[in-house]
């Protein structure tokens, strides 16, 4: 696991000292070594940042050269399969780490060889010999890789703050900012800045003298096609293989390795599977709140306990968030609204006291339809069929009318309807702000385009609803939000966070199960729950889903409040200039006045203020 960053120009002679920036700003995702690679004519820079895990020597080091002297390569992230790679590939190396394996299967079958990769990774290999330049990212997107094109020369690197030192100046993408205030994140491809862009997961890049072409190589509909007539206990049992295999694979470690537990179902059922294989207690980590009705770590502490893993929590409270909002915001090279930031950074950091290697329960949701909006989606159909839009619309304001719940809850029903509504409800789950409240806010149109054509292809397939909001949220909730915030809360503090449930062979298996095994008679994560009752007994597995979040309202009504005051009052606005300062107000007057649900809406922009100062504005 490490940070990588390069430049690969057509025509011109690279600054060497601009390289050398790129890698001190992934300092932190790899700070065991660092290492350059410039080619004789200058025009081709790698950099490298190495978290060592797998083979600690420094023959393992890069920028990696391959053994013909052709290629050379840098790489983040772990290919589990390396060894059974080696094998097929049968040539003697020169060392232990699976970074020689993948390089020297990029010489044997070229561009095709990442069909042959198992793992999360981000890879960049340049062809001495061709001047040409190739960049892989892993099926799922556990692994991030940002990249800017000026036509002539390819900048890229593991996080868009490491390209930033070649720009003399920043340009905001403004609509990337109004997806930020629809989604809490930006969606994949494109970035804050204006000329950053996103590698898609699953997709390769090359660059030579032809120009640009990308190539999808992994699509995970096309690898949709649901079974009928499995058995309920061939399906548990295949489950429970199929992660096994996962989990076996994603022990391989020269570092100590633990995980985190929640107490919720997925991060309970990858502790509890590790902890069988395990001869001694596994170190697990956890956060709790102060604030009980965000506190799970009671659950975790007991499921610790059934398993009897090495179990540590810590309590994050406002005196937490009033140390650690500037690390938040500053951590985040993009704006991201996600209150479980707080949380997921402070069980990184305890989790690398002890450990390097952290595994993670992160996927078991989108791939067995664990959330809550589900149900959503069945009421806002069903009051759309029998009362029609208007009828719903109706319903919806009578809700407004009532307490703080049902307010909050007519949001939801307020869209015209039609295959576009699920965006809406989406986005209004997250409590974030409605396509109209983003042309107010920002006094320009809005209407959310970045999801919807993929959202459009899987409303239009032959499935059931719950299948199509899975789908739709493996594609991008989880690629872009998720493993998005994982990996820069771990990697923020040199740590390796691996996914069992996103070993996309799993992830082919488990999409592909009957629904009726995902959700049954109202149960969600049907089939999940019945393989953790081989762990655990029956009342710390069916039990209400919490999620990790942070009691980010109750903290700006309190010690937070100054940024509302510092950073959204009406003059720093009107200087900013980006927001409409009285749309503002009359959402802080609403929030103030018991309105507790626009908490998130106020954090998001609170977030994007910090986020704007520490890269755009420091005077703000």
């Amino acid at each position: 696991m490490c940070g990588i960053a390069g430049v690969f120009s057509m025509d011109r002679v690279i600054d060497e000292s601009g390289l050398v920036r790129m890698a001190q700003a992934l300092s932190h995702r790899g700070p065991d070594s660092e290492g350059l690679y410039i080619n004789p004519s200058r025009t081709v820079g790698l950099a490298h940042r190495r978290l060592s895990i797998i083979d600690l020597s420094d023959r393992a080091n890069q920028p990696f050269t391959s053994q013909c002297g052709r290629y050379v390569m840098v790489f983040n992230g772990e290919v589990y399969n390396y060894k059974s790679i080696a094998k097929t590939l049968d040539i003697p190396l020169c060392t232990d780490s699976d970074t020689e394996v993948v390089l020297e299967a990029f010489v044997r079958w070229g561009p095709d060889f990442v069909e042959h990769l198992n793992g999360m990774f981000a890879i960049a290999i340049y062809d001495t010999l061709a001047a040409k330049i190739f960049l892989f990212r892993d099926r799922m997107g556990i692994k991030p890789l940002y990249y800017s094109y000026d036509g002539r020369q390819l900048a890229f690197a593991s996080e868009s703050k490491a390209i930033l030192p070649l720009r003399d100046t920043v340009a905001l993408n403004l609509e990337a900012l109004k997806d930020y205030l629809f989604l809490e994140y930006i969606p994949a491809g494109q970035s804050i800045f204006k000329h950053i862009h996103k590698l898609e997961k699953g997709t390769a890049l090359t660059l030579d003298a032809q120009g640009l072409r990308f190539h999808r190589y992994y699509d995970l509909l096309q690898r949709f096609d649901p079974q009928s007539g499995l058995s309920e206990t061939a399906c548990l049992d295949r489950l429970h293989a199929d992660l096994e295999n996962s989990l076996r694979l994603r022990q391989i470690s020269d570092v100590p390795i633990g995980a985190f537990l929640s107490g919720g179902v997925d991060s309970s059922l990858i502790c509890g599977m590790f902890q069988k294989v395990s001869k001694d207690p596994i170190a697990t980590f956890n956060i709790g709140f102060e604030n009980a009705a965000f506190d799970e770590s009671g659950y975790a502490h007991q499921v610790a306990e059934k398993l009897k893993t090495d179990h540590r929590s810590v309590i994050a409270d406002e005196d937490y968030a009033l140390q650690f909002y500037q690390k938040v915001s500053a951590a985040y090279d993009e704006p991201f609204a996600a209150p479980s930031t707080f949380p997921t950074l402070l069980v990184c950091r305890e989790a690398k006291k002890e450990v390097t290697v952290a595994l993670s329960g992160d996927g078991g949701d989108e791939l067995f339809m664990g959330y809550g909006y589900y149900n959503w989606m069945d009421r806002f159909t069903k009051m759309s069929r029998y009362g029609g839009n208007h009828g719903r619309r109706l319903a919806g304001k009578l809700l407004s009318l009532m307490g703080t719940k049902q307010a909050r809850a007519a949001r939801i029903l307020d869209h015209e309807g039609g295959y576009r509504a699920w965006l809406h409800i989406w986005s209004q789950e997250q409590y974030m702000f409605s396509e109209r409240e983003i042309a107010d806010l920002t006094g320009q149109d809005y209407v959310h385009k970045s999801l919807e054509k993929d959202w459009k292809d899987i409303h239009a397939m032959d499935i059931h609803p719950y299948e199509k909001i899975s789908l739709f949220d493996i594609n991008h909730y989880l690629a872009d939000n998720l493993l998005y915030k994982v990996d820069i809360a771990s990697m923020h503090f040199g740590l390796e966070v691996r996914v069992p449930f996103l070993d996309h062979h799993f992830v082919e298996s488990a999409i592909n199960m009957p629904l009726h095994y995902k959700v049954n008679q109202g149960t969600q994560k049907y089939i999940q729950k019945r393989l953790l009752t081989r762990f655990l007994p029956e009342e710390l597995v069916y039990r209400k889903k919490w999620g990790f979040p942070a009691p980010i309202g109750d903290w700006l009504n309190n010690g937070l409040r100054f940024l509302i005051e510092t950073y959204l009052n009406e003059k720093t606005v009107r200087k900013q200039g980006i927001f409409n300062p009285y749309v503002i107000r009359r959402l802080l007057t609403e929030f103030r006045q018991g309105r507790t649900f626009h908490y998130k809406r106020v954090w998001a922009l609170v977030f994007f203020q910090l986020w704007y100062k520490n890269y755009v504005d420091k005077s703000l």
